[in-house]
């Protein structure tokens, strides 16, 4: 629970704002996310509302979409994506892979191109940071050229391009960061050899709006404040790796559009539009059970998830440990990771009870299916198992039935 006491708020107008509540302002994050009654129609929608779907799994998006609206025809999400219909998959927040909706291509390639070509171009793990511009030119003209002839994987793309070597990753995200490529088809649902396609030749009609990057900088932060606010200038700042005081800048320059909560010595900011509706928000009657996918975008949001999470649990889904990431050994080792590797450090698949975390959820093989496997860490959730267990059963259906027939 966010923890504080909030000051009053005026709006523009002199009208005095209702207050909302600690708890009031915890449910409402968790309503933008869908996961109370407002439910989005398609997984399109989940995609172009929630900015980016993290995937560096690629179940990941499918599973976050499941959690927002249920089920769901996965086959025509995949062919979505592997044919550039309405969803692509490119790097972007934290120079991380995600997909989005194309109509919020342009707002954050143009946000997060920068970050992401200025981290390959000074790459010294690759030696690309040795390069001359001049080279760096040439290597991304030819990878242009041979993409031009139609979507190519990297093994593909060096024997067209064989001057390109190791090199050949560090090409295509510093073309991404250009918004001139995005990943194309891949083998099936969850593989992650895909090919590599010209944004304009992949998505039909589409061209890229070119917008100065700090308006685009400011336009995105607005609509991550909105997504997952309250948010604070560390968890922005991070999320889109950024300084603060680049961050402190845009929200300044939004003015009343953003609304400021004062928390001991730290603020925490908002839409202003939102704050409306979080003040009539009711904690639900029935008891919600969410199971959400490994690094699911919402709780990337935010370096700090203490609010979601509870520190004893932490060691759970924040492994320091690899051995301790699947299902074998689910529950030990008992290690809490530094707070380095809590916020930047992979987060397994959480169950969730009323709005918090109260658990854990791998996949695990049983002969040709998969079985879900769940590990309960929260002594109060113990009378929830019932519903705990048919949210499991629904979700373990959706995998056999939905995504292993499109993962072959």
């Amino acid at each position: 629970m966010i923890k504080g006491t909030l000051p009053p708020y005026l709006k523009s107008g002199g009208r005095k704002m209702v207050e909302p509540t600690s708890e009031q302002l915890h449910w409402n994050q968790l309503r933008k996310q869908a996961l109370l009654d407002e439910k989005v129609p398609d997984y399109c929608e989940v995609a172009k509302s929630q900015l980016g779907l993290h995937s560096t799994d690629y179940w990941t998006p499918y599973f976050s979409v499941w959690s927002r609206i249920g089920d769901f025809d996965a086959k025509d999400m995949y062919e979505s994506l592997d044919s550039g219909r309405n969803l692509v998959r490119t790097h972007a927040f934290r120079t991380t892979i995600h997909v989005m909706h194309i109509d919020n291509l342009s707002m954050i390639i143009n946000a997060t191109g920068p970050s992401l070509f200025k981290a390959c171009r000074t790459d010294k793990y690759r030696k690309v940071d040795v390069l001359t511009d001049k080279e760096i030119e040439s290597m991304l003209s030819d990878v242009r050229d041979a993409l031009r002839e139609g979507p190519l994987g990297t093994s593909d793309l060096k024997k067209v391009v064989p001057e390109i070597g190791d090199h050949v990753r560090s090409a295509l995200l510093m073309l991404m960061a250009h918004g001139e490529v995005v990943r194309a088809k891949a083998k099936h649902a969850r593989s992650n050899l895909t090919s590599y396609a010209l944004l304009s030749q992949w998505v039909d009609g589409f061209k890229l709006k070119i917008v100065d990057e700090q308006d685009a900088i400011t336009t995105l932060i607005q609509h991550h404040i909105e997504r997952f606010g309250p948010v604070t200038i560390d968890d922005i700042a991070w999320w889109l790796r950024l300084t603060k005081t680049v961050v402190k800048s845009a929200i300044t320059s939004l003015g009343e559009e953003i609304v400021t909560l004062n928390f001991g010595n730290s603020q925490m900011y908002m839409g202003s539009s939102d704050f409306e509706i979080t003040s009539s928000i009711e904690k639900p009657k029935d008891n919600l059970v969410w199971f959400l996918p490994y690094e699911d975008h919402f709780l990337k949001a935010f370096i700090d998830r203490s609010n979601f999470i509870d520190e004893s649990i932490q060691p759970m889904v924040f492994p320091a440990d690899r051995r301790h990431f699947w299902p074998s050994n689910p529950d030990v080792p008992q290690i809490m990771p530094s707070k380095g590797s809590r916020a930047t450090g992979e987060v397994r698949p959480t169950i969730w009870l009323d709005g918090r975390v109260v658990g854990r959820w791998e996949l695990d093989d049983d002969e040709k299916q998969k079985k879900v496997v769940t590990s309960i860490y929260a002594k109060d959730a113990m009378r929830h198992l019932n519903e705990i267990e048919d949210v499991r059963i629904d979700l373990e259906d959706f995998v056999n039935h939905r995504l292993l027939p499109i993962s072959k």
